[in-house]
């Protein structure tokens, strides 16, 4: 009898997972880190007081001299981990993703197994030479891969072991100031060099490529809010510098409550835009993690935090977060807001990417949206309008074009940025487009017309008008050839705004005659002026789940055509007039209604007030 040797399955390969909250212990790590940067900065420059002299001025130099000294034996401890532990999570991911191939062999190679002992039951005699040679190559392939199994687990081991290593060699003070001794890195004249190139993308980003692992991390840690908010320099060390800022502010400014200090206005206004950068990198764990391929398991999302200037334009603040890495993403869309947007509310703009984000990677690609909030948008919460007073003024500049054009210029160099640190190979960039709503249209115009948007598409959505008396058609945006694409809701009154002239931000870009590629958005509910919060809805519901206007902004994201429309071909300023003369007849019938069911009213009582006059004298009288 011949016996035929079928390998047995290979078991589970275990689970192994590079998590956020290990990406997090870098952030701690680094923002400990930039705090003793400061202190030693600070103490290196202060010395003693300008009017001290003789052995009390030494003195105190000596001992500013001597903490300076310490902190930078702690910095340079806190930066060497940093480093370490950055390469510790680089190599966890790839090794994730191997565990994730092998787990896929293992299923391949034990579904032959079992398929081998299915022909080996329904063979014969003749089919024994054949069945012992499939075993024999079977046998090769699992050995083959328990060697790689094995391999990936000391791999693991190696990185662990290489992480503990930096640690245990800066755990003493000592080895601290020794590591500081051998730092060679200077900062400055790294700054300097930074300072030189003078905003150029590409430059910057050739020049951050070829510094040293060292070199970058310690310029992320003693310059967190430069680094992070450079256009050109790669999306994730740029997410690296921003998350360390967001800390030390969140954490400062925390530490200042909890002692129970009173915040200035100023230190309130950062760390309300401080909690709500870091609410708008929670979104996909609030809102749920995606399932591209439905197969019952979460997808991570990559999220960065590509803007974090919580003080800018006056304490409105400016920040970016992006779901999804646009340096390596396939497609990528960049969102920008228009009124009533600053800082303090990137949550829900970063809700409105996100959702995006889930449809643009339902079809295999990757992508990347972007919420934008890099530019000083006419802003004004009514909610704490006793608190901010003086943002009433900042929203009155919505009249004019002012903060579009200078957000314009921001908007351009932020794409030339992504562009700079796109990863892909030239020839097969990701497909970017930028998605303008509300006076964000007017930006994104903008940015297009007068600065050469380096762009795929433009979307404008519930557009007040297409970019002032240069822009006269989808031709003069610059953008390519039928890559003009304008939404709006019928029943949104900011899109009946459009027009030129100095009460006007330029054309309804929804114009038939305008050229745009005009796709249909669902049309809102009609309003009145007392049901206002309708018309509202109707101009912030672009990117509702569900709607026509988020499934056709989608194709486009994805470089696919939207279904299109003809286009509006009646005067957006007279849809603004025919809806003022149907409320005028609207409220009057509603008034008339009002006065005739308050007279009717009247009579009622009236007459039941008589008629109860007429049975009291009747009773007089029996």
């Amino acid at each position: 009898m011949t016996v035929i040797t079928v390998p047995g399955h290979v078991p589970a390969v275990e689970e192994l997972e590079a998590t956020a909250q290990a990406a997090s212990v870098t952030t701690s790590l680094r923002s400990t880190a930039t705090t003793m940067s400061d202190v030693s900065e600070w103490m290196s420059a202060h010395g003693a007081p300008a009017d001290w002299t003789g052995d009390a001025s030494e003195a105190a130099d000596h001992a500013m001299t001597r903490v300076a000294t310490s902190t930078d034996g702690t910095r340079a401890a806190f930066t060497r981990v940093a480093v370490a532990c950055d390469r510790y999570v680089d190599r966890i991911v790839t090794l994730t993703a191997t565990r994730m191939r092998l787990a896929g062999r293992r299923t391949t190679v034990n579904d032959e197994i079992d398929a081998l002992r299915s022909r080996i039951e329904q063979s014969t005699a003749d089919d024994i030479a054949s069945l012992q040679g499939q075993a024999e190559t079977l046998q090769g392939k699992v050995d083959r891969l328990v060697d790689d199994i094995t391999k990936l687990w000391d791999d693991v081991e190696a990185a662990e072991d290489t992480l503990i290593a930096a640690f245990q060699a800066v755990d003493t003070p000592t080895e601290g100031r020794d590591a500081a001794d051998r730092d060679t890195t200077d900062i400055a004249a790294l700054r300097a060099e930074l300072t030189r190139l003078g905003g150029d993308p590409e430059a910057i980003n050739d020049w951050w490529n070829d510094l040293t692992a060292a070199e970058r991390e310690a310029l992320k840690i003693s310059d967190p809010d430069l680094i992070g908010n450079t256009n050109g320099i790669p999306t994730g060390d740029r997410d690296d510098a921003n998350r360390t800022s967001l800390e030390r502010d969140l954490d400062d400014l925390q530490a200042k409550v909890d002692a129970g200090e009173d915040l200035s206005k100023e230190e309130q206004k950062l760390l309300d835009r401080a909690k709500a950068a870091q609410e708008s990198l929670n979104v996909p764990t609030a809102e749920g993690l995606p399932d591209a391929n439905r197969d019952g398991i979460p997808d991570a999302v990559d999220v960065n935090l590509l803007v974090y200037q919580p003080g800018a334009f006056g304490g409105d603040g400016a920040v970016a977060v992006s779901y999804g890495d646009p340096d390596t993403a396939d497609n990528t869309a960049v969102i920008v807001p228009g009124i009533t947007n600053d800082g303090s509310n990137i949550a829900g703009q970063g809700k409105d990417a996100y959702t995006l984000y889930k449809e643009a990677i339902a079809n295999g690609e990757s992508a990347a949206t972007i919420a934008w909030m890099g530019y000083d948008a006419p802003s004004w919460n009514p909610e704490n309008a006793l608190d901010w007073p003086g943002d009433g003024l900042d929203m009155g500049s919505v009249i004019n074009e002012g903060k579009a054009e200078a957000g314009g210029a921001l908007l351009a160099d932020f794409v030339d940025g992504l562009r700079a640190s796109d990863q892909r190979p030239e020839s097969s960039d990701s497909n970017l487009t930028v998605i303008g709503h509300s006076y964000g249209s007017t930006t994104a115009a903008h940015a297009a017309h007068d600065h050469g948007l380096d762009a795929d598409a433009l979307t404008l959505i519930g557009s007040p008008g297409a970019g002032g008396d240069s822009v006269n058609s989808a031709s003069d945006l610059g953008m390519p050839q039928g890559k003009v694409y304008a939404g709006a809701a019928d029943n949104d009154f900011v899109s009946w705004l459009g027009r030129d002239g100095d009460l006007g931000m330029g054309k309804d870009p929804t114009q038939a005659d305008f050229g745009a590629n005009v796709f249909p958005v669902d049309p809102g509910e009609e309003f009145h002026a007392d049901s206002l919060t309708k018309g509202i809805e109707n101009h912030t519901s672009y990117f509702d789940p569900h709607s026509q206007s988020l499934s056709n902004i989608t194709d486009i994201v994805q470089g696919d055509e939207p279904d299109l429309t003809g286009g509006r071909t009646q005067d957006a300023n007279d849809m603004a007039f025919d809806w003022a003369k149907d409320e005028v007849v609207h409220q009057v019938e509603k008034e008339i209604d009002s006065t005739v069911q308050e007279a009717k009213d009247t009579y009622n009582d009236g007459k039941d007030w008589v008629e109860d006059r007429v049975d009291d004298f009747t009773d007089l009288w029996p």
